[in-house]
């Protein structure tokens, strides 16, 4: 599995390396998954949200990834500027069908503002999901699984149980995320709905 984190200005980086984190074990306990965190412009210095700068990351190339993962952030100025959410929608029309988009938190946000989410269900934070309301149905789930789009809330906490669960499912691997999830000492809880 190839997993492709999108970092963009105003990005939770406890969102990004949480979720990286939990591929990372995966990788070192001998899953095939390789994970890193990638932006959409090439030479971008990202600041994120509590001012870790992120440099010389790779440009995002639709071949070859198997998940987009969209974290969140304080993402009201993002979505009003309207760049990310337009880079993410062009990253899905490049990939074609086949890749499996996951918002982490206030990620989903950025998701329904490209588009992607109308008509299907989604979940988020719970203090984003006025914002969440604006583009689909928001379930309040721990989990949302609609296929190729899969959507976690529960606060920064979502990066672990998204990755998790991406293990399990992508993977077919409920005792490899059940390794990972006692490893970190992490104890996955919430309903997950498909």
């Amino acid at each position: 599995m190839r997993v492709a984190i999108l970092m963009y200005a105003g990005v939770a980086e406890i969102d990004a390396v949480m979720a990286l984190h939990v591929f990372k074990v995966a990788a070192r306990l001998g899953a095939d998954v390789r994970a890193e965190l990638v932006t959409a412009t090439p030479g971008e210095t990202i600041e994120a949200v509590d001012g870790v700068r992120f440099t010389d990351l790779p440009v995002w190339r639709p071949t070859g990834t198997d998940v987009l993962l969209v974290c969140g952030g304080w993402i009201a100025e993002t979505v009003a500027e309207g760049t990310v959410p337009r880079q993410i929608a062009e990253a899905r029309r490049e990939a074609g069908p086949g890749l499996v988009l996951g918002g982490v938190c206030a990620g989903a946000v950025l998701l329904g503002a490209a588009g992607l989410l109308a008509g299907r269900p989604a979940t988020t934070h719970h203090p984003a999901f006025a914002e969440l309301a604006e583009y689909t149905e928001v379930v309040d789930a721990r989990i949302v699984d609609d296929g190729d789009v899969i959507t976690a809330g529960g606060g920064p906490i979502a990066a672990f149980d998204l990755a998790l669960y991406l293990l399990e499912r992508e993977l077919k691997s409920p005792r490899l995320a059940a390794r990972i999830e006692q490893f970190m000492e992490h104890d996955r809880r919430g309903t997950v709905w498909r």
